[in-house]
């Protein structure tokens, strides 16, 4: 499964290239209106529109650093789509405020709620009157502007300002077909004073940021409320160029265009991803076998200490002797000095002469302990085991070897041991920069995971995914693939933990932040985007001459 926030970062692309194409439709139609108007002052609002469509094509291109990385362009993109955004609600407004209001005229024998009815119904001609269709503006933003707090506060009130332009000149003038177009500013509006939410991104609030996170939950509401918006203008707008043949054909060209950029850069960056989780996925594999090899050394290392205890002479007279004195004396330094966790000498029958970690608890009967039965009649072997723990249930490796006299007699056994704890898998993520932790079962006995504390480590934890349980504890078989890890999606790898009797007894993990999937493709996903940005502007040149021939040929 792909990381959700590559989803979001394509739909927030997909969405600031629909609002470019709906503000270039609004272009495109007080261009053609005034085309045969020729009133000076109607071009402020038309390159207005044009900056804004701009300002959206330039924003498909902002990606959320925290999740691709460093972006190319720096703030280069930030700035330029809100520089562009803001001249061009500029442009819209002083257009409108310099555009004389159209009042209802008062006329006797009419009734007015009739003239309302016919004024609010937009005319059925062939192209739409000069002075009517060149008050359709359509405003949006991007909530991605790093610029200072001022230039992202003119933003809101600027949308929210046309909104209202727009709202007095449909109720008070004639032009009651402009009520969409009010409606859908008020909308961006809104879109505008959510983006303002990327100015709380560094707060120490841990409910305000996970509520304007990257793709949280104001991030969705953004792109949803941007949508509606578009997507209202857009419907007022089509209306209109339905009513020329040529400027219907060229806003379909575009339009088939744009489609056909958008389903090709998703499907690039989809494959783009996809090999790169693959790959993480197999160098997670090998980080796996990493950490099985690790395990194995950690037995040999048992195994050889085990070996020298059990060829010293002094040891096994002591053992013959069944003196546990002098085998504590004999082994005082031990642990230490081998940094081993545990050694347990038994007799030849299993009774328990020494265990140097704790002297005075000797005299049992480890008779039935598998690596001390296979010792006993000569096979030195290595095993990994689990018991329980205050905090959390600790894993550990131990091997054990027969202790044999000069007439090479098995007069009983040495084993050692060393517990598997956080300085393990800490040595593991310096070496791969990887997480990685050891379950007991399906109880986290150590890890790199440290608490909010930056101390703590957050052991004696369940993993409770039904998937790893059923793949890993059941099976006894290796589990890949995307899982929640602290409430964070994570790639990860899961092998299991089995002793000398192949019996699975535990888990190592192994993963990676999903999220490091797109910083890793980051620049080679922004990079699509721009390549798409520039490819689409230079397209609409031969959409326009297409367009053009094929209506001149039709006339």
């Amino acid at each position: 499964m792909l990381p959700l926030q590559f989803f979001g970062q394509n739909i927030h692309f997909a969405i600031s290239l629909f609002a470019a194409l709906v503000f270039f439709a609004v272009f495109w139609l007080y261009f053609d209106a005034w085309t045969a108007s020729r009133k000076n002052k109607e071009l402020i609002k038309i390159v207005g529109f044009l900056l804004v469509a701009l300002s959206f094509v330039v924003e498909s291109t902002v990606i959320e650093q925290s999740v691709l990385g460093d972006s190319l362009l720096g703030s280069f993109s930030d700035t330029a789509s809100m520089i562009l955004r803001i001249v061009g609600y500029g442009g819209i407004i002083i257009g409108q405020l310099i555009d004389p209001l159209q009042a209802v005229p008062k006329m006797k024998g009419i009734e007015s709620a009739e003239f309302e009815k016919a004024a609010a119904e937009p005319q059925a001609t062939e192209q739409p009157d000069a002075n009517t269709d060149a008050n359709v503006k359509t405003a949006s933003a991007v909530g991605f502007g790093s610029a200072a707090n001022l230039s992202h506060l003119l933003l809101p009130v600027s949308a929210l300002a046309i909104a209202g332009l727009y709202w007095r000149r449909a109720t008070t003038g004639l032009e009651r077909h402009l009520k969409p177009v009010a409606i859908g500013f008020l909308f961006l509006s809104l879109y505008e004073i959510l983006s303002l939410s990327t100015l709380w991104h560094g707060t120490t609030n841990p409910t305000i940021a996970k509520l304007v996170a990257s793709f949280g939950p104001i991030w969705i509401a953004e792109q949803v409320v941007l949508f509606v918006g578009v997507a209202l203008l857009g419907r007022w707008v089509w209306r209109y160029l339905t009513r020329r043949f040529f400027s219907q054909l060229f806003m379909v060209f575009t339009t088939l265009t744009l489609v056909i950029f958008l389903v090709t850069t998703v499907s690039f960056t989809f494959l783009l991803v996809r090999n790169v989780q693959n790959e993480s996925l197999s160098n997670l594999q090998t980080a796996s076998n990493v950490l099985k090899y690790a395990l194995s050394a950690k037995e040999a290392e048992t195994l050889a200490n085990a070996s020298s205890v059990a060829k010293s002479s002094d040891i096994v007279s002591a053992v013959m002797a069944k003196d546990n004195k002098a085998l504590v004396n004999l082994t005082t330094s031990f642990l230490h000095d081998k940094k081993q966790s545990s050694l347990v000498i038994t007799t030849a029958d299993g009774q328990v002469l020494l265990r140097a970690e704790d002297p005075t608890r000797y005299g049992d009967s480890l008779s039935s302990d598998t690596l001390i039965r296979r010792a006993l009649i000569g096979e030195s072997s290595s095993s990994i085991g689990t018991q329980s723990g205050v905090l959390a249930p600790k894993v550990y490796v131990k091997s054990t070897t027969p202790i044999r006299d000069s007439a090479n007699t098995i007069v009983g056994t040495v084993t050692v041991s060393i517990g598997v704890d956080n300085a393990f898998v800490d040595g593991i993520k310096h070496s791969t920069g990887l997480d990685s932790a050891v379950f007991a079962a399906n109880v986290r006995s150590a890890t790199t995971f440290v608490a909010p504390d930056g101390v703590s480590r957050l052991i004696g934890v369940k993993d409770t995914n039904a998937s790893v349980k059923d793949t890993v504890l059941k099976k006894g078989k290796t589990f890949s693939g995307s899982v929640s890890v602290l409430n964070r999606q994570y790639l990860a790898v899961y092998a299991p933990l089995k002793d000398i009797d192949n019996t699975t007894v535990g888990m190592l993990f192994i993963g990676s932040p999903q999220a490091s999937i797109l910083k890793d493709a980051g620049h080679s996903v922004q990079l699509t985007f721009v390549v798409t940005a520039i490819l689409l502007l230079l397209s609409i040149v031969p959409a326009f001459l297409i367009s053009k021939y094929i209506a001149s040929q039709l006339d």
